[in-house]
């Protein structure tokens, strides 16, 4: 059972108090882990008869994945119904403040882009290309089986341009073979596959623009560092914009030397028609303060970029939640000159 303490419908207020409960006169041991402390240990929760209880002070506009270890097994948390998909093979357990919001018009649009599988390089990279369009930006996502589903950005991209706010574009999921490896050490020839064998091929197939400056790159996690990196090493080819969702730029700080992707020096490599998107999550741990560090380094440049932070962890909700304002800063209908 969840439990908030006159939660204010005011933003901007001092964290609640909400107490995580479970109930169990067998239980010898009860903990949680959760995106309040970034999954990184199990807490354990205090008993008092048969009720187990911990409680955390949470933003009322949070929204928190979670898990219950019983005894040594995880398990959702049998009196809230609300649960998700992981993204990893299994559920979370979900608790939203009363101010949280959502944003994400992820519904079927009135005219869905066209899908297409490409076999390109060993990969089936599908892309989404508006009918009858010529000459468009191309958007591409690492990670791009979970680009399309959970994250579904063909359909919120669609409804964004049926809206007036977004021009259109090709978006290109890419499916990674070794993530790790490629999104890390082996960026370079990550690089080469998609700027000399998978844009080509796109091109081709649905009449994509060439030109850099409509050459675009996003992503999660790691997707979203392989997109900052790309837009360094290769600012001639990748020059329209990149979305970088929770960044996993704390990773490269604590890469070997070669493998840095933060510093001011790296940064300036990227192109100046380049626009730069960050998104992250207040619950991410040493990921928040790393993508804080690095908004913080491009403000120092006097480098424009747009940002976005939620109360939210390391999840696909959250990215989602975000991904709107990402793609309405890259692809805005109307581009504004930024001072």
């Amino acid at each position: 059972m969840l439990t908030t303490l006159m939660a204010s419908i005011l933003l901007g207020l001092p964290p609640r108090p909400v107490t995580f409960s479970f109930s169990s006169s067998s239980a010898k041991k009860v903990e949680i882990a959760g995106d309040f402390n970034a999954w990184s240990k199990l807490i354990p929760l205090s008993r008092n008869g048969s009720k187990w209880t911990r409680t955390f002070s949470l933003p009322d506009d949070a929204r928190i994945e979670y898990k219950f270890v019983v005894d040594g097994k995880w398990i959702l948390d049998p009196s809230n119904p609300t649960h998700v998909n992981n993204g990893v093979g299994g559920e979370n357990s979900v608790w939203r403040g009363k101010s949280y919001q959502f944003h994400a018009h992820d519904g079927t649009p009135k005219h869905p882009m066209e899908r297409m599988e490409l076999h390109i390089g060993g990969r089936t990279v599908i892309a989404f290309a508006p009918k009858e369009s010529t000459d468009l930006p191309i958007i591409i996502y690492g990670d791009g089986p979970s680009y399309e589903n959970p994250g579904r950005v063909q359909y919120v991209l669609e409804n964004l341009v049926e809206a007036g706010t977004c021009r259109p574009a090709v978006v290109v999921l890419v499916p990674p073979i070794d993530r790790m490896l490629e999104y890390g050490d082996d960026w370079r020839a990550y690089g080469d596959y998609i700027f000399m064998d998978l844009l080509p091929t796109v091109r081709r197939r649905t009449d994509a623009s060439a030109r850099a400056e409509d050459t675009f790159m996003g992503g999660s996690s790691l997707g979203g560092l392989i997109s900052l990196r790309l837009a360094e090493e290769f600012p001639d080819k990748l020059a329209g914009g990149i979305q970088c969702q929770s960044a996993a730029v704390q990773w490269a700080a604590l890469a070997i030397e070669h493998n840095e992707a933060v510093t001011p020096d790296k940064l300036k490599r990227i192109s100046p028609s380049c626009r730069i998107w960050l998104d992250w999550g207040d619950f991410e741990d040493t990921l928040t303060a790393a993508n804080q560090k690095l908004a913080t380094t491009l403000r120092g440049q006097h480098r424009a970029f747009g940002f976005k932070t939620t109360s939210e962890g390391h999840t696909w909700t959250a990215w989602r939640n975000r991904m709107e304002a990402g793609l309405t800063y890259l692809l805005p209908a109307k581009l504004k000159t930024e001072r």
